[in-house]
């Protein structure tokens, strides 16, 4: 078959598709991605687990983006656990031993290692308030956020190995001590920390987030193109040896974990972060 009649999904075709997860918006080159549920503030439930993993490769065919922006919804980048979905493959031990490897394991793979390695073009997040799962926009090539952001690790305090990548992300940025303290104690660190710490580029008012992230993604289109997209994958290259070396047992760990402790009694971890959240907020 000839290569010409081979198409990439378009971005019609994948804005339709995923329009239950996403809002997409595209110009010039640069496509802007946001999470969301019903158009408010994402809820973290299995499909939407599912559904990062899938558009990373799916936006990262689509030669008509050059730089893509990776964002939320709200006021917070992900808050609300959606027990309802989660429910349906944690109902008792033998559906989720059943279930845990295509929802869990394969997915919890896929989320970081699609992005890192399905998308040949730079990306940049923006956190845009505090919220759990941040490993993801933190592996962006830039990373803004709001200045009412806040960071954790909060694994061990529902029951948890720290095994999505939110630890071994941390690690490698806030360096090993600083990550072991916030992973055994379940604190949070703020959005100036983050910003001294190296973990972020830049912190900014919730209003202005966006309009700065476009106006960096716009800059890095004034790059030559192969030029763009080359040096992407050379400073891409360092996270790629860590996730080879090291992301496959932390999450096997996380599962193994799950899989001997009695899932029955308190199910799914992270369900249990929202009420974190709440304290997070009174600080």
């Amino acid at each position: 078959m000839p290569l010409n009649s081979v198409n990439d999904m378009q971005l019609e075709e994948y804005q339709e598709l995923f329009k239950d997860f996403f809002m997409f918006k595209r110009e010039n080159g640069i496509l802007e991605i946001r999470m969301h549920t019903d158009g408010k503030e994402a809820k973290w439930s299995k499909e939407l687990h599912r559904a990062l993993p899938q558009i990373f490769p799916i936006i990262g065919a689509d030669r008509k983006n050059e730089v893509i922006i990776l964002t939320g919804t709200g006021d917070y980048w992900l808050r609300e656990f959606d027990k309802e979905s989660w429910a349906e493959i944690e109902k008792d031990n033998k559906t989720f031993r059943k279930e845990n490897y295509d929802w869990e394991y394969l997915d919890a793979h896929k989320l970081c290692e699609n992005l890192l390695w399905n998308i040949d073009v730079p990306i940049i997040s923006v956190i845009n308030g505090p919220g759990f799962h941040t490993e993801f926009p933190l592996l962006c090539d830039i990373t803004l956020c709001s200045n009412t952001a806040k960071f954790f690790e909060g694994h061990l305090k529902v029951g948890l190995v720290p095994g999505d990548g939110q630890f071994l992300v941390f690690q490698k940025l806030l360096g090993l001590k600083r990550a072991n303290w916030f992973m055994y104690t379940s604190e949070s660190f703020d959005a100036k920390q983050a910003l001294e710490w190296g973990v972020v580029n830049e912190v900014h008012t919730k209003e202005e987030l966006l309009n700065r992230a476009w106006e960096l993604a716009e800059s890095m289109m004034n790059i030559d193109r192969v030029t763009r997209r080359v040096t992407t994958a050379v400073a891409r290259r360092y996270w790629k040896r860590i996730f080879t070396d090291d992301f496959s047992h932390h999450v096997t760990s996380e599962m193994y974990a799950m899989m001997t402790s009695d899932i029955k009694n308190h199910g799914h971890g992270d369900q249990d972060l929202p009420e974190m959240f709440d304290d997070l907020k009174k600080e």
